[in-house]
């Protein structure tokens, strides 16, 4: 057995590196297929859409078991069962981490309608589209002149529309066909929210200014001034003509976007509000500071 194990690590020791492959195409080494992790969401949102006919509620439904062979009977959190217990949803387990080859601050990302790709926007200006199953890169392409600040889908899904720091909003097909480009500001957009009909948009500024916009026209239409300081978020209310809005003098105001004003001022934090969102129903606003 001695002689044995001599003779192998003669010819190489059993820590070595495995050898390179030497197969060449076309004067250049080709490189070895990697078989990527893929997280398929498609096969649980199939089994829901067949399931939703005959199980309505969450009694009918079936019981997950934590074994392999009840994978197959996975739902979305959509679905009834999984949304009578939200716990089971908690997001606890990291998948996979993609890095871009100029390593800069990713500012916004955002999933495309169909959720079969990953859009970030980074300092550079650039767009890096990533595949939402196997997070391999596919394409990147530059989408603004400077940093990408903030980026949000329309309610219908037909359009992106991205703001940057020098104050420039672009519109985005779903292609990344960019359709229109035009100074929303003079400083840098920090945030953009749409209004329920898709019709009108909102963004805010460095510049302590809210401008809501005619969608079509590209045109504004009301300047919102309230703010003492840089606003840095803003959500447009689900249900009616109100917004939102955070700022770096550490209050948040409820906006009238119809008649420009400001309904009421909260003074719940001692920080810059760096994000405000409105819950589905529109009852509820959340807002998070530093």
């Amino acid at each position: 057995m001695a002689s044995a194990y001599e003779n192998v690590n003669e010819r190489q020791p059993y820590y070595a590196r495995p050898p390179k492959s030497s197969e060449v195409f076309d004067g250049k080494q080709l490189r070895k297929a990697v078989q990527r992790r893929t997280i398929d969401f498609n096969s649980p949102a199939m089994r829901w859409y067949l399931d939703r006919a005959r199980f309505d509620t969450e009694k009918e439904t079936h019981i997950i078991q934590p074994r392999t062979e009840y994978s197959l009977r996975l739902v979305p959190p959509s679905a009834p069962l999984v949304r009578e217990c939200s716990v089971s949803s908690v997001c606890t387990k990291f998948v996979h981490s993609s890095v871009n080859k100029p390593r800069c601050p990713i500012n916004s990302c955002r999933w495309t309608p169909e959720g079969k790709r990953l859009i970030t926007g980074a300092t550079t200006g650039e767009f890096t589209l990533w595949n939402g199953l196997t997070f391999n890169f596919e394409t990147i392409l530059q989408a603004h002149s400077s940093a990408v600040r903030c980026m949000v889908w329309s309610h219908n899904h037909y359009w992106m529309v991205t703001g940057d720091h020098q104050g420039v909003v672009k519109y985005w097909q779903s292609n990344m066909n960019n359709l229109k480009a035009f100074q929303a500001h003079p400083e840098s957009i920090r945030d953009v929210s749409f209004a329920p009909t898709d019709l009108k948009f909102a963004t805010c500024s460095d510049d302590g200014i809210i401008k809501i916009w005619d969608f079509e026209l590209v045109a504004e239409e009301k300047a919102l001034k309230g703010h003492g300081w840089d606003v840095r978020c803003l959500d447009w209310h689900p249900t009616y003509p109100i917004v939102a809005s955070g700022s770096k003098d550490s209050l948040v105001k409820i906006w009238d976007a119809k008649s420009g004003r400001a309904l009421t001022t909260l003074h719940g934090h001692k920080n810059t509000i760096v994000k405000v969102q409105w819950n589905q129903n529109g009852n509820w606003l959340l807002t998070g500071s530093r």
